[in-house]
């Protein structure tokens, strides 16, 4: 394992073992199931630095709810064992919840995490979250030691680190995930190819896009938005040599050739409706870095930017408690010819696919 993921997984790992501990009533088990965590997310090698601890807690809750729900054929699932925490009363609460209420108040009530941020981990809507907390809470409202205190605190924190034991276990698993996920890959890499052959000539000859094909690999192709809820201030790596970052006041972000710029949230927003900003410069290599301000009352479920090479997907930050804007971008190759900055447009769609707000050709 190298030394950067290492030093990582030591920083997560006392908080993700007091998380599984409360999810699964176990020491064992909880152990288990942090080093699956940590093992899925590093045979991925490509988690970007700042995502790490969102992706692992992501697979330590999603690895939870997996083996809880998962259906026996022809038998019903006895409940699992739960032990509680002698620290914590509240624990025994958790013990008769079914698994995604218990994730949501585990989540929510120990590891402080908003409905927002829940529900981007469970790949739910806020909603649902908010129903599964709201149950959660009244179950712990009727607990006697509910408003006691110290129902974030449940038992000592170990100081940061990771058993030495646990790291080559960790990295085994995750060689081993490696490996069985390039072979299903190669599998249906070759599968598609040949059944989808004769479909992708003709959409490659239908697209139009102008490119050359020469860089590859542009961005993502038009799927629901990734959207990642940041603290104030939190730099985030979005494209090779650029850095976005947010504060109440708006976008900032930073380039090679334009460091520490700035955009106030409500600037271009049109009354109570919704209005979307774009700004494109060069980032490093011949790339180009496009962001921007979304402002409105409702979210963002997509956000598409049209360039002459084609529809692409945008990823988007919002800061936690919903302030009613967040930003977008993403990175596209740099054409030589004259003019593509003009015929950029970025649209924003919620979840039914409904227009929220686009940009006019930009300058």
């Amino acid at each position: 394992m190298d030394d950067e993921f290492t030093a990582r997984a030591g920083e997560y790992w006392p908080r993700l073992t007091r998380t599984a501990r409360l999810l699964t009533g176990d020491s064992a088990d909880a152990e288990r199931l942090a080093r699956a965590a940590l093992a899925e997310v590093y045979a991925r090698r490509r988690t970007p630095r700042d995502d790490a601890e969102f992706y692992v807690r992501r697979a330590l809750v999603r690895g939870f709810l997996r083996s809880r729900t998962r259906p026996f054929i022809g038998t019903r699932r006895a409940p699992e064992p739960y032990a509680a925490g002698q620290f914590d009363p509240l624990t025994e609460v958790l013990a008769a919840l079914p698994p995604r209420r218990r994730a949501v108040a585990v989540l929510h009530h120990w590891d402080g995490l908003s409905h927002r941020e829940i529900a981007a981990l469970l790949n739910s809507s806020p909603g649902a979250v908010k129903a599964h907390g709201r149950r959660a809470l009244k179950a712990l409202r009727a607990h006697p030691a509910y408003g006691a205190g110290g129902r974030n605190e449940p038992g000592p924190v170990p100081p940061p680190g990771i058993p030495a034991a646990v790291i080559p276990a960790v990295e085994e698993a995750g060689r081993t995930r490696r490996r069985s996920r390039r072979r299903t890959t190669a599998v249906l890499t070759t599968i598609c190819a040949l059944l989808l052959a004769p479909l992708a000539v003709g959409a490659v000859r239908g697209t139009g896009s102008g490119g050359d094909g020469g860089d590859g690999g542009d961005t993502t192709p038009v799927s629901r938005t990734a959207v990642r809820v940041v603290t104030a201030g939190e730099r985030v790596s979005a494209a090779p040599g650029a850095e976005v970052w947010l504060t109440k006041d708006g976008k900032h972000w930073s380039t090679p050739k334009g460091p520490n710029q700035f955009r106030p949230a409500g600037e271009g927003s049109k009354g109570s409706g919704a209005a979307i900003t774009l700004e494109s410069e060069p980032a490093s290599g011949k790339r180009l870095f496009h962001s921007g301000v979304l402002q409105g009352s409702r979210e963002a479920s997509r956000v598409e930017l049209t360039t002459p090479d084609g529809t692409f997907t945008a990823r988007v930050l919002t800061l936690a408690g919903s302030p009613g804007w967040s930003v977008w971008y993403a990175d596209t190759r740099l054409q030589d010819g004259k003019g593509q900055l003009s015929e950029i447009t970025v649209k924003a769609y919620d979840s039914a696919g409904k227009l929220l707000a686009q940009t006019g050709p930009s300058s």
